[in-house]
């Protein structure tokens, strides 16, 4: 779902390497690339393109959150800006339970902060990581300014 509206199941649609293609009933798509929100598609404020510039913390699986992270994204914002620059820190918050469709899975809180400061833009995303296997079930990602963030649950790995 996107801030407080409705929430959407969506369907893995096509596998392209690491990217997974999720596409809904009124054909809004969004592209994860393990587990990070990459693309958006059909919702408005669109994200074009992520690239990391080094290894990604979150598709990483290993709780390896130490330091400072950087990646590029390209917006429509609303002229599209491209190659914008994102650092990152992590701190591990919880171990945490939370329940998907009535399963419960001990999971491990992290929050993400970002600075975009060539567009004077900071936001918060969160994530739930399998204690054990690092598989992330749950993550709430910013996409765009002055756009609630998309709060995603994964209720069963893409396999």
């Amino acid at each position: 779902k996107i801030g407080r509206g409705q929430r959407s199941l969506l369907v893995l649609g096509r596998y392209d390497g690491p990217d997974l293609h999720w596409i809904s009933a009124d054909n809004a798509a969004v592209v994860t690339r393990n587990g990070r929100l990459v693309k958006t598609a059909g919702i408005g404020m669109e994200l074009l393109d992520t690239q990391g510039i080094e290894t990604d913390p979150v598709a990483a699986a290993t709780f390896a959150f130490d330091g400072v992270h950087t990646r590029t994204v390209d917006l429509q914002d609303p002229a599209r800006v491209y190659g914008v620059p994102i650092t990152s820190t992590f701190e591990v918050l919880a171990r945490e339970s939370i329940e998907i469709l009535g399963r419960p899975r001990d999971t491990l809180a992290v929050r993400e902060s970002n600075t975009a400061s060539t567009i004077r833009w900071s936001f918060e995303n969160r994530y739930w990581f399998d204690f054990e296997s690092g598989f992330l079930w749950k993550s709430v990602q910013h996409f765009a300014r002055n756009v609630a963030p998309l709060e995603m649950e994964i209720l069963k790995p893409a396999r």
